[in-house]
């Protein structure tokens, strides 16, 4: 019985970006489609067009396909830019708020620790996926330089 209350742990992840906590929170929210990895998408990527986060508390998280169709993902519960993300998580299932991903977007001295923490995975077992977030603003930063 132990080893499986381990198993249901929430999985935290967490990266370091070489920018202010304001452009991690902004590059995080309305960049999202552009970093997101669409093949751990519900459906493989297939026919994704684009992810989105809408801005505000109660806003959906959704995917658009090519032909214009969205399929909800998730709703955003929490919205404080830019500290703090919280959304529920059921990609192409009917709602489910058992699934939670908070984002926490900390100061660092040279810039900011972007800490990802998925409760409930297991109910679909999603693996979170930070690490190409963290890719992301890296070519961001390159390209802006």
């Amino acid at each position: 019985m132990e080893k499986q209350n381990a198993n249901r742990e929430p999985v935290r992840q967490s990266v370091h970006v070489d920018c202010p906590r304001e452009d991690a929170f902004r590059l995080f929210t309305g960049a999202f489609s552009e970093w997101w990895p669409r093949e751990l998408g519900p459906r493989g990527g297939g026919d994704c067009d684009e992810v989105v986060i809408e801005p505000w508390e109660g806003g959906r998280v959704f995917e658009r396909t090519r032909s214009g169709k969205e399929r909800d993902w998730g709703s955003v519960t929490v919205w404080e830019p830019p500290r703090r993300l919280e959304f529920t998580w059921h990609p192409d299932a009917p709602r489910d708020d058992r699934q939670t991903v908070t984002v926490d977007f900390r100061t660092e001295a040279d810039g900011t620790r972007v800490t990802l923490t998925h409760h409930g995975w297991h109910l679909a077992g999603v693996a979170t996926c930070l690490a190409h977030f963290g890719r992301f603003i890296t070519e961001q930063m390159l390209v802006a330089f």
